[in-house]
Formats: C-alpha cells, sequence, structure tokens
C-alpha cells in the first residue's frame, strides 16, 4: 500500500474515532466475509460502525485520540466496533456474534472514558438497553405518584360508599 493511501486511511480511521462515545475490540481469524458483512450490518442498526483493518494502521489513528488505551487489545486479525450512543446495545450484538462464530472474540474497550476489560464488555452485554433502563427509571418515579393517586382515590370511593349505604337507610325507613 503506497504511503499516502496509508496516510488517507489513518485520516479516515481517526475521523472515526473522533465523535466515538467508545469503541469495543474484538478479535477474529478465519472468518468469512459474508460473517463479517452480517456483523456490520447488524451494528449500523445499533448506530454503531465496524472497522477492520491492518493493526499498524489503527494504532496510528488510535494514538491521536482519546481512545489510545484500547492499542493494548489490538493482537491479531482485528475488528473495532466505534459507537456513540448505547455501548449495551453494541456489547449485546457483538457478544450474539460470538455465540455463533467460535473464531470470534470480544477482547476489551472503552466504555465512556473508561478501559474495560473482555470481563467488563461482557458484564456490560447483560445489562438491559438504554431505553429498557429508562423506562424502569420513569416507572420508579412514577410509582410513587400512582400510589399517592390509589390512596387519595380510596378514600373516596370509601366516602361514596358510606354515602351510600346512608341513601339506603334512609329509603328503608321511609319506604
Amino acid at each position: 500500500m503506497a504511503h499516502i493511501e496509508k496516510k488517507y486511511m489513518v485520516e479516515e480511521v481517526k475521523n472515526c474515532f473522533k465523535n466515538a462515545s467508545g469503541v469495543i475490540v474484538a478479535n477474529f481469524d478465519r472468518l468469512k466475509v459474508v460473517d463479517i458483512n452480517e456483523l456490520r450490518r447488524n451494528l449500523e442498526k445499533k448506530s454503531s460502525r465496524l472497522i477492520v483493518t491492518k493493526n499498524t494502521l489503527l494504532k496510528r489513528a488510535l494514538a491521536e485520540t482519546k481512545l489510545e488505551d484500547v492499542i493494548r487489545f489490538l493482537e491479531g486479525t482485528t475488528g473495532v466496533a466505534v459507537y456513540e450512543n448505547d455501548p449495551v446495545a453494541v456489547a449485546k450484538t457483538l457478544y450474539d456474534f460470538s455465540k455463533d462464530h467460535e473464531t470470534f472474540r470480544v477482547r476489551g474497550g472503552i466504555i465512556d472514558g473508561e478501559l474495560v476489560s473482555e470481563e467488563g464488555t461482557k458484564r456490560l452485554s447483560g445489562l438491559p438497553g438504554k431505553d429498557v433502563l429508562r423506562a424502569m427509571v420513569l416507572n420508579r418515579l412514577q410509582s410513587p405518584i400512582a400510589g399517592l393517586v390509589n390512596v387519595l382515590s380510596g378514600t373516596m370511593r370509601g366516602l361514596v360508599g358510606v354515602l351510600d349505604q346512608i341513601r339506603k337507610q334512609k329509603e328503608d325507613k321511609s319506604g
């Protein structure tokens, strides 16, 4: 590869890393191009991108970014999943892919500025996604309000019940 082409590729990869919240590095060997393309499509659905290029070019691009600590994970045939929003969805996608492909292995990454090992990314993949977590938080916030409404409506139901009983007693006496 010509020097100019390498320089251009490093710049392209570096641009991908600029807007990234984090990256997850995976190693694979003897994986078919069809399988890699399938993984790319799955990651694109999660608003992330898979970069597969030579480790030397990745190291050059990473050296000039805030993500340079992942260089320690670059060994063998490497793919880097770059994401901007939801690390949980990306980790789940990678681990689901690894279940069907023996040679694919997540090595670690940088999640929101923190260096995370393979074990850390595996734990992350077990968490619910951001949307599910938001729904859980909203449910927890809404729960006390719903309880208060229930208590207040119970008091009103009780009052209506008492008034109804009084009405029935008066009807029985007069009728």
